[in-house]
């Protein structure tokens, strides 16, 4: 099976980024179909981030995932 790797923004959806095709032996063969992985990433492109509006109404901003936050986890 042939895979794709989409990356997305997680909150509108947009494409961030299209990965090219990993083909299989099958790849281009009659019926052979092309399976889309997603992958997400951030918050929202700049387009939407800049016309919706955040989830924290004080800040203004997005909340911190805390994926790549510098607070330290204490171990």
């Amino acid at each position: 099976m042939c895979y794709k790797v989409v990356e997305r923004y997680s909150v509108c959806k947009c494409v961030y980024f299209q990965h090219s095709i990993d083909p299989c032996s099958a790849y281009g063969q009659r019926g052979h179909s092309i399976q889309e992985k997603t992958v997400l990433v951030g918050y929202a492109c700049a387009r939407h981030s800049a016309h919706s509006s955040p989830t924290s109404p004080t800040t203004g901003r997005w909340p911190d995932s805390g994926y790549s936050s510098s607070k330290g986890s204490g171990r």
